[in-house]
């Protein structure tokens, strides 16, 4: 049993079998006080295994151990008619919940039998969440840049890819570089390196001698083409729509508890991944750097600043819709220096949609402790999506911060910030998403103009249109990540 079940099955293991050291029964009193007291007791301890699956439900479905000894614990409380009636009204009360949050107004008759995970709903769309035993296709690059794949576990070890490959002792090594040309030899216990690469990362398998002259394959150095007329073609609520679309579809698929196992270190909880976590992360950093190089690589000086207006419009839509994390994905890459020094281009942008841009550039003022952010999040109701990478910099200034243990005892303190920044996750998605309506919303308003511009694309833009081509567009994301190539571009198109 890992990290997420020991402690619960401990206590449930103490409680229900009499020989254990566990304290089931008063040790004075009459006979009736005594099972009123461990009958309570017991009441107690079902009450908490059911919030336990609650809260980490598929991670514990995929446990072979905590199913058996849900099962086991199953048949425990229904030879007990009190906890059985319990357990029942506690499921009944939980999946009416959920079916109210979701709309459906009928609740279908309990069976007999226990269905610990009845509420628990897997995520729909595109995204289905990755898990520790999943097998994933592995696709490193030799020195000549020539490929080879193999199908391994997300959380295969180094040394067992490299052992896939070739025969012990052949002296090969697994490097990951980026597209400037930053190498790291990775260690040969470190697991998960697939899923945890950066924004255009490779991996190079090599030997020791070769590392030094392993150079970036030219599909890392990203795309040589705006796509300037392709967005042109497509409406800024639609692309805002359907970026919130995928990032919500990104982050139902990651549990919070991949937060604790981030910042405590994965290595710490055997078993375990953060690939839904560390995918939602690199999904910021692609649209950051999507904004970059899309005005990087837009040569033309009035097509660059509509361009900058779309994604100015983008961010109050993405804002509107509650999507905090791509709106200050769309704001960083934004307020990168290779955007910011194309004076020329702002100029040209109208003053209207300049003070939308400014009055959003507070939002993203870091003074006392991010306090316009904080604030503004605080009136938000769910369903929203916060700002994560705001989240695990919380997070990490209160792990590194704070010690585990004080005298020798747990620092509970620790434990609770911990945990009340987890919880903001869970809050965010206490209320499922619907997706938003074709009706103008208040950001619509905001980009009202006296004598809208005419599309010179009309006929040929219907296909482009088409919600279908939009969602593959945003979900195939070509970003330079390359800071001095996409200064170099800005410099290019504007000295």
């Amino acid at each position: 049993m890992d990290f997420q079940g020991w402690g619960v099955l401990r206590c449930i293991h103490m409680t229900l079998n009499p020989e254990s050291t566990y304290q089931a029964e008063p040790s004075e009193g009459s006979e009736l006080e005594k099972a009123a007291y461990a009958l309570n007791t017991k009441q107690k301890v079902v009450k908490l295994v059911g919030q336990w699956v609650s809260l980490f439900g598929q991670l514990l479905k995929d446990d072979l151990v905590a199913v058996d000894f849900l099962e086991k614990l199953s048949h425990e409380v229904a030879g007990d008619s009190r906890l059985s009636i319990m357990l029942k009204e506690q499921l009944r009360d939980r999946r009416k919940t959920k079916c109210l949050d979701n709309g459906f107004g009928s609740l279908t008759k309990l069976n007999q039998t226990f269905d610990w995970f009845s509420s628990w709903e897997e995520p729909v769309g595109s995204c289905q969440p990755i898990r520790p035993q999943d097998i994933v296709l592995y696709e490193m690059f030799r020195p000549d840049q020539t490929s080879v794949t193999v199908m391994l576990p997300v959380n295969a070890s180094v040394q067992d890819i490299l052992l896939s490959l070739f025969n012990p002792g052949g002296g090969h090594v697994l490097v990951k570089m980026n597209s400037m040309g930053d190498r790291v030899q990775l260690k040969m216990e470190a697991t998960a390196v697939y899923t945890s690469l950066g924004l255009n990362e490779r991996l190079f398998i090599c030997t020791g001698s070769q590392v030094e002259h392993l150079v970036p394959l030219n599909a890392q150095q990203g795309p040589e083409k705006s796509t300037m007329d392709t967005l042109d073609q497509m409406g800024s609520k639609d692309i805002a729509s359907q970026l919130t679309d995928y990032d919500w579809e990104l982050f139902t698929a990651m549990h919070e508890v991949e937060l604790v196992y981030y910042i405590f270190g994965q290595q710490n909880f055997p078993g375990t991944t953060t690939a839904n976590l560390e995918r939602f992360v690199h999904r910021f950093n692609q649209v950051q750097y999507w904004v970059v190089t899309e005005v990087c690589l837009c040569g033309d000086l009035v097509k660059r600043a509509m361009l900058l207006k779309k994604f100015i419009k983008i961010a109050a839509m993405l804002k509107e819709q509650k999507n905090l994390n791509s709106f200050f994905a769309v704001m960083f890459g934004l307020s990168n220096s290779a955007v910011q020094r194309l004076y020329r281009t702002w100029e040209r942008v109208p003053s209207k949609t300049k003070r939308v841009y400014c009055a959003f550039e507070r939002l993203m003022d870091p003074s006392r402790n991010h306090r316009a952010y904080r604030l503004a999040v605080s009136k938000l109701s769910p369903p929203y999506i916060p700002f994560m990478p705001l989240l695990l910099k919380d997070m990490t200034f209160i792990h590194e911060g704070n010690q585990n243990y004080t005298d020798k005892l747990v620092n509970f303190e620790k434990m609770r910030m911990i945990a009340k920044t987890v919880k903001i996750v869970r809050g965010c998605r206490s209320t499922p998403y619907v997706p938003s309506s074709p009706q103008k919303g208040l950001a619509d308003r905001m980009f009202l103009d006296a004598s809208p511009r005419a599309s010179t694309y009309s006929e040929q833009a219907l296909p482009m249109r088409s919600s279908s081509n939009i969602r593959h567009y945003v979900q195939n994301l070509e970003v330079i990540d390359n800071q001095r190539k996409l200064t170099q571009l800005s410099r290019d198109i504007e000295r």
